[in-house]
């Protein structure tokens, strides 16, 4: 499986869930798009306008991206603005987690910093390979196999989804076997 987007956003070690969507706002909607409305903007009011530019925009980062409060509203408010994926050289365990969950791809490579803004790059989950098309550059994927699986499946989410598709074919193939 082959995810492709452009880099339109790229941020140092150490950006935290306050950053992405302050604590203020979680109990003001269940809209997961207004949680994109308001992303990083109290730190970055530019990142819902770079990101919306691209129908599948990247963000990248360094170190512990996702860091601070466990908060599901802080994948809404990146997946929600055209990111497909989150590419960092580490991320805290619950971040990485509500990722995966909420099918926003948590791609760990050991060093971010030869991606700049506007490279085009391919998540290959197959081969476990970040591309970089613009510089030719292949990065190993850091994930366990249960984490790639799950990726693939479109997070927790499309794996329950698939099971209830499944569980309505087989209801539907006895239904109308009698």
């Amino acid at each position: 499986m082959q995810r492709r987007g452009t880099v339109a956003k790229r941020f140092e070690d150490d950006i935290n869930t306050d950053y992405i969507i302050p604590a203020y706002l979680l109990q003001e909607s269940w809209d997961k798009q207004f949680f994109a409305d308001h992303a990083f903007e109290g730190y970055d009011q530019t990142f819902g306008t770079a990101c919306r530019a691209n129908r599948e925009s990247i963000v990248v980062a360094g170190n512990n991206f996702g860091c601070g409060s466990s908060r599901e509203q802080a994948v809404y408010a990146i997946k929600y603005n055209n990111v497909v994926a989150v590419v960092a050289q580490s991320f805290p365990d619950i971040f990485f987690r509500n990722c995966l969950n909420n099918g926003l791809l948590p791609i760990q490579v050991a060093d971010t910093s030869g991606i700049s803004i506007g490279d085009e790059l391919v998540v290959d989950l197959d081969s476990r390979t970040l591309s970089d098309r613009t510089t030719g550059v292949d990065y190993p994927i850091i994930a366990t196999d249960a984490a790639i699986e799950q990726m693939k499946r479109g997070g927790f989410l499309g794996v329950v989804r698939e099971r209830l598709r499944q569980k309505l074919k087989a209801q539907s193939m006895r239904a109308s076997s009698q």
